[in-house]
């Protein structure tokens, strides 16, 4: 039985987990930047997106990549095959959001095709 201070601490832990995976920082160079998309056509406005507006959108599908996951990986109703074939379509988004790992602070925090 836990005593109230490992409990305590048990909780902590657990929120600063869920924290972690729920939030990444950015690398201290793209704060406060921007990105610019500029069309090709001349007559077409320009749209300035803040990176960490960017940011939080690619954390947010890692986050949902991540239920997605576990969600194939906890259905009794597919097949260990039809688990493996979903599982490598997650894995080949997570290696094509690879390409967005520059803006991550912790390398903890990037994507990798390799999981």
């Amino acid at each position: 039985m836990l005593d109230k201070f490992e409990i305590r601490e048990l909780a902590k832990a657990l929120v600063e987990e869920m924290d972690r995976s729920h939030s990444a920082e950015l690398a201290p160079k793209w704060e406060g930047g921007s990105i610019f998309f500029i069309p090709a056509a001349s007559d077409t406005k320009e749209h300035e997106m803040g990176i960490d507006k960017i940011m939080h959108k690619i954390v947010m599908i890692r986050d949902n990549l991540r239920v997605l996951e576990a969600q194939i990986n906890a259905n009794d109703n597919l097949t260990d095959g039809e688990k493996l074939k979903y599982q490598a379509y997650v894995t080949k988004c997570y290696g094509s959001l690879t390409s967005f790992n520059f803006l991550f602070r912790e390398d903890e925090d990037k994507f990798s095709s390799k999981r």
